[in-house]
């Protein structure tokens, strides 16, 4: 039996079981398995595509002891907002031949698509923060752990060259903030100027240090380049939020 709803109604029910999936840190094809159904109609139900299932209301509900109301009507505050639990995006290591095993045959991982502040956020992201989820061939990530997406905003990336501009995305290994004078970097210029608790992406640059001195150097160079003395307590961690390791443009 399924709920005869209006769209509006699906959508904001799709919302929540997008919710419930992010939360507990599972792919739709996962989700789709655990209840017995294709990751098409975990797509469909998310969206608010198609009628939803009480069947897979009551499955929803046993399984991550969350209410009826709270799914179909919006009832009361979300328990993952009570929770707040904190997801790690860290890609989990193979756990033995099996894993890498599977890993070889899919051959993909999920990136979590976030904003420029939670990127900046050290360890770990909270689920509402995640925008949605990359999926990228393994090979692109090369080992690489602490990964996030951005959407790369126009001010980030004046005067560097392609692929660098607005619209593109951008994938951020956050443990790796080792200055090379051939890679690029997501940084937090303003490190100063806001507390830790407001950092934020705002530029992308490659980087270059002489001493106490880290310079922020653009591919065209409109005049000197930006550059920050480094004092006693500032930390490359707070400025550095990660290599770039992948950049692409988005279709439209």
């Amino acid at each position: 039996m399924k709920l005869r709803l209006d769209k509006p109604s699906r959508e904001a029910i799709g919302s929540r079981v997008r919710e419930i999936r992010l939360f507990n840190q599972l792919e739709q094809t996962q989700l789709a398995g655990q209840a017995g159904l294709s990751q098409a109609i975990i797509s469909q139900y998310e969206k608010g595509l198609t009628e939803i299932s009480l069947s897979f209301i009551r499955f929803l509900a046993d399984s991550f002891g969350v209410s009826g109301d709270w799914l179909i009507f919006g009832a009361g505050a979300s328990p993952f907002e009570r929770a707040q639990k904190q997801i790690d995006v860290r890609l989990p290591a193979d756990a033995g031949p099996a894993a890498k095993k599977k890993r070889k045959r899919d051959g993909y991982c999920g990136i979590p698509l976030v904003d420029p502040r939670a990127a900046a956020s050290p360890g770990k992201i909270r689920a509402e923060k995640i925008s949605v989820w990359e999926i990228l061939p393994v090979q692109q990530v090369s080992g690489r752990t602490n990964l996030v997406a951005l959407d790369i905003k126009a001010e980030w990336v004046k005067n560097m060259n392609p692929p660098f501009r607005a619209g593109s995305r951008a994938v951020v290994d956050r443990g790796d903030k080792a200055i090379t004078p051939d890679a690029y970097y997501a940084v937090n210029t303003l490190s100063r100027k806001a507390p830790s608790s407001e950092a934020s992406v705002n530029a992308i640059r490659r980087l270059s240090r002489s001493g106490q001195r880290l310079w922020f150097v653009e591919d065209r160079p409109s005049g000197d380049f930006e550059h920050l003395d480094m004092k006693t307590g500032d930390r490359i961690e707070d400025i550095v939020i990660g290599r770039i390791i992948w950049v692409w443009q988005k279709l439209a």
